[in-house]
């Protein structure tokens, strides 16, 4: 393994317990719900579900899940709540984000754009499907970085078994299990 991304597995570990260093920009998912796969997006603080009641709301169960589990890396607009009418449906919609919360398995990130500030520097980072990008040096030398790392950590549980895999040589991955 490189000396130098010894330090960074240490800054990742920091960096995933401060989720307000990072602003989503940008996010595609899946969503396995109760009954069906639904896909939800965020586009500049804009949310999308393809469920009947987002059509019907501007809002649904799902979206107010990721609203609640992103909620320290999202923009004011983007966590903001939807004006409901209260009707029973949508007391019981409410109810079954907060179970969805915690029930991460149900979600697959395939592709997100955030904005990291790091420790000296801000860094743009993409998730397209399971490979990562990130403009930093320490990831243009060697396919990861403290940034992707805690993003790895952070998502664990939402992330394509890939996404959370080293991309270059077989010290990465040892590098990899000492994330986990």
């Amino acid at each position: 393994m490189h000396s130098d991304l010894i330090g960074k597995i240490a800054k990742a570990r920091q960096y995933a317990n401060e989720p307000e260093r990072l602003i989503i920009e940008q996010l595609s998912a899946r969503f396995h719900g109760t009954n069906n796969e639904h896909r939800i997006a965020l586009d500049h603080d804009r949310w999308s579900c393809d469920c009947t009641t987002f059509r019907l709301h501007a809002t649904c169960a799902h979206v107010m899940a990721f609203q609640r589990i992103f909620a320290a890396s999202l923009d004011a607009a983007a966590r903001a709540d939807v004006p409901l009418t209260m009707q029973s449906d949508l007391v019981s919609m409410i109810e079954k984000s907060r179970h969805y919360v915690h029930e991460r398995q149900r979600i697959q990130l395939d592709g997100v754009h955030v904005r990291f500030r790091g420790s000296n520097n801000e860094h743009m980072i993409t998730l397209d499907g399971d490979h990562w990008a990130c403009g930093c040096t320490s990831f243009r030398l060697h396919h990861a970085c403290a940034h992707t790392m805690a993003l790895q950590r952070l998502w664990a549980a939402m992330l394509p078994a890939a996404a959370l895999q080293p991309t270059s040589d077989a010290g990465e991955l040892e590098m990899a299990s000492l994330l986990h």
